[in-house]
């Protein structure tokens, strides 16, 4: 099972994911990410989008696993938020637990906004760096 984080909540990384489940190719994919926000942009995108809470996976085409998460506060398309930036950190803690303890195999990364995340208050100096702290590796 893959694990896919869409990244920063208002970027292009919400609309991937979604063209992703367009494809029909989805039943070993299960995004980490707020529902809500998913089904926003397929609705913008005009593609039908079905959402199934993980471990359960789809049976049409359409029907994307999603480990819910949390968003604290709606996203408008194209604006940053500092109030969404723990968002982004929740959704790679999340997935990375799931890789750490064999509920995933391996992760996808949406594009993040470090400025974002830096200006909300949080240290961040990429994903690289953010996962091998998650996973205690010393680099």
């Amino acid at each position: 099972m893959l694990a896919i984080t869409p990244g920063e909540p208002a970027g292009i990384g919400p609309d991937l994911t979604v063209l992703l489940a367009a494809q029909g190719k989805l039943d070993q994919i299960t995004a980490i990410a707020n529902p809500d926000l998913l089904l926003d942009r397929a609705k913008t995108l005009g593609i039908d989008l079905e959402l199934t809470e993980f471990p359960k996976q789809g049976n049409s085409p359409h029907t994307l696993s999603i480990v819910p998460i949390p968003l604290p506060k709606k996203v408008v398309t194209g604006q940053l938020d500092t109030d969404n930036a723990q968002y982004v950190l929740d959704t790679l803690d999340r997935a990375t637990q799931g890789c750490l303890n064999g509920e995933f195999s391996a992760l996808v990364t949406g594009p993040i906004h470090k400025g974002i995340i830096n200006a909300a208050g949080i240290p961040f100096t990429g994903h690289t760096e953010y996962l091998a702290n998650l996973c205690d590796d010393p680099r």
